[in-house]
């Protein structure tokens, strides 16, 4: 049975149309897993389309979140893409006002860090997406530690089967908790 959900199943288009979680009861369980997931990734795109900062944005300042200034190579580095693109999203961050470019005496290469404009843009699009994830664990009936340790459990057998059917080669990045 494919995980996919089909979208001419009745309970798969209200979910789409409507935007309600409980119509994908009477589905088989990995096509009900399949239709959440759907619903849950729209749910992200309409939050992330409310958010200030866009999603290059919000992956370099997270990074950021640790308070040390970096380089542009590495940057690239740790965010795993190239420099030439590095290069283009931190311009255009600059430009916005987001981040700064400093250079320390001595050392040929300038420095990127954050402006108080993109802390304070990156700590707002946090604070909303925490904000909406908190009533989400607040409706979960029970204990929300007991829950994510299940859904743990299944982000986690989820990966090992998506790597098992070669779709992941790298391992995945590894994610530091923002500040």
């Amino acid at each position: 049975m494919s995980g996919e959900p089909n979208p001419s199943d009745p309970a798969v288009r209200r979910i789409g149309a409507e935007g309600h979680a409980r119509d994908t009861a009477a589905l088989p369980p990995d096509r009900r897993m399949a239709a959440l997931i759907t619903h849950l990734e729209r749910l992200r795109r309409a939050q992330t389309a409310q958010m200030e900062l866009g999603t290059a944005d919000l992956r370099i300042l997270w990074m950021f979140s640790d308070g040390r200034a970096r380089t542009l190579k590495q940057i690239a580095h740790e965010l795993e893409l190239e420099q030439s693109t590095v290069n283009r999203q931190i311009n255009a961050a600059i430009v916005d006002g987001l981040l700064q470019r400093t250079r320390e005496e001595g050392h040929p290469a300038q420095l990127i860090s954050p402006t108080e404009r993109g802390r304070q843009a990156f700590d707002d699009d946090v604070e909303k997406s925490l904000a909406a994830l908190r009533l989400g664990l607040d409706a979960v009936k029970g204990d929300a530690v007991d829950f994510l340790d299940e859904f743990t459990r299944f982000v986690e057998a989820f990966d090992a089967g998506i790597r098992a059917a070669g779709e992941l080669d790298q391992p995945e990045p590894s994610h530091k908790e923002p500040r």
